[in-house]
């Protein structure tokens, strides 16, 4: 996710305050996918990790056992560089021999810039950064995996089916991304008397229970605990020594759910027009064949990149949310301070992801007004939303569309 002023927020799925312009670099430890790399901290700088709210970092590991098919999530902790204490010293993971192991950074600064034992990582093109995120090894996981599951070896769970008979969204449905998909990372901290950094593990949970929990803001949050849950869908979980319930969701398995259960038509893949992809506000396919490959996606090329036919298709979101109006008004927002609602939250993210650079620019591609109508109170937090679904049909359909905003009307809860 990124982040823009008021009224264009783009919006980090947890009640965050807005960013300030923070650049963070995190230094990666030696030997990063081994046992001991993965106990080791890894070291920020140019930003405070106390601050996690605009400028903490988060690490996600996946340990893929190609022997028994085992998957299992570790978060790495991180802490402020030069930190001798003031930190609980990281549970060491079991990783297997043979093992196959990858990273995945989510931020909520701006920029997150990787340095340290690097051999493995990318975190852009070049100098031209992603932005919030970067990964190591995740091509190698994927190809590893992938093949388990071909073979039997591992078995992905199907998404289900949800509320009112509906398919359950993975990360790769039109229904629920936004501008940049696939980013950032469900890795949770605990911060213990607002100065002491540790692992969200059971022990440390249980121990210190007026801890609070630093989180990322995630599409993959976004999903697992607000979507989902709305819907009555289950996430697809593996075990986790650092996560507070054992279990935990992560990005890299949203993903490879979303690869061998793609939704009905066509899968939602990082296009051309993602903010996170632009080199100095112009497309490139390299950067984002770069993106794609750590998330496990297929090669692009200008069709199957392409940012107006990802708008067509991102009709499908506003669509989507606007008929589950009820369901979602009935659920909590994931930004307080921003929507009210879960139903106002998905409203406003579309709207922005949909308006003008940096969102997508569906605006402009498509020669459209945005089909969002925003109502805010004095604090700007969103209050109501109305949504065209009637023009958004029509760009699905392909038809020709222009003053969006001149019949705007409220389209009936749940239909």
């Amino acid at each position: 996710m990124q982040f823009l002023p008021r009224p264009f927020l783009l919006f980090t799925l947890l009640s965050f305050p807005f960013l300030v312009w923070s650049q963070c670099t995190l230094k990666i430890p030696n030997s990063p996918l081994t046992a001991a790399g993965l106990a080791t901290p890894f070291e920020l700088s140019g930003c405070n990790q106390l601050n996690f709210a605009d400028q903490g970092v988060f690490v996600e590991a996946n340990i893929f056992d190609p022997a028994t098919g085992n998957i299992q999530i570790y978060n790495p902790l991180v802490i402020n560089a030069g930190m001798t204490s003031f930190f609980i010293p990281p549970v060491t993971p079991t990783v297997p021999n043979g093992a196959v192991v990858a990273l995945w950074f989510g931020s909520n600064a701006n920029t997150l810039t990787l340095t340290g034992d690097t051999n493995t990582c990318v975190n852009g093109l070049g100098t031209s950064v992603f932005g919030q995120v970067a990964y190591c090894n995740a091509p190698a996981w994927f190809t590893a995996v992938n093949g388990a599951v071909a073979s039997g070896l591992v078995k992905v769970p199907a998404p289900g089916t949800g509320l009112n008979n509906q398919a359950c969204p993975t990360t790769r449905d039109f229904r629920i991304v936004d501008q940049d998909q696939s980013d950032n990372v469900v890795t949770t901290y605990l911060l213990i008397n607002k100065n002491t950094l540790a692992q969200h593990t059971p022990e440390n949970a249980q121990a210190n229970p007026d801890a609070e929990v630093l989180s990322n803001g995630s599409d993959n949050s976004l999903l697992n605990d607000f979507i989902q849950p709305a819907l009555k869908c289950a996430p697809y979980q593996n075990s986790c020594a650092t996560c507070p319930t054992g279990q935990s969701p992560a990005l890299s398995t949203n993903e490879l759910q979303g690869a061998f259960y793609p939704p009905a038509g066509v899968p939602a893949l990082v296009p051309l027009n993602d903010p996170m992809v632009l080199v100095d506000g112009k497309e490139s396919l390299d950067k984002v064949n770069l993106y794609r490959a750590g998330v496990g996606q297929p090669t692009a090329d200008q069709n199957n990149a392409s940012g107006t036919t990802y708008c067509q298709q991102f009709a499908q979101s506003g669509i989507f949310i606007a008929s589950n109006e009820k369901t979602f008004t009935q659920a909590t927002s994931p930004a307080a301070d921003q929507a009210t609602n879960l139903f106002t939250f998905l409203a406003m993210r579309f709207s922005a992801s949909f308006g003008p650079a940096p969102g997508l620019g569906c605006v402009t591609l498509l020669n459209v007004d945005n089909p969002v109508k925003l109502t805010m109170d004095g604090n700007g937090v969103v209050t109501a939303a109305v949504i065209n679904t009637s023009v958004l049909q029509q760009i699905l359909g392909g038809g020709s569309v222009r003053c969006v905003l001149c019949d705007m009307v409220e389209l009936p809860a749940d239909v």
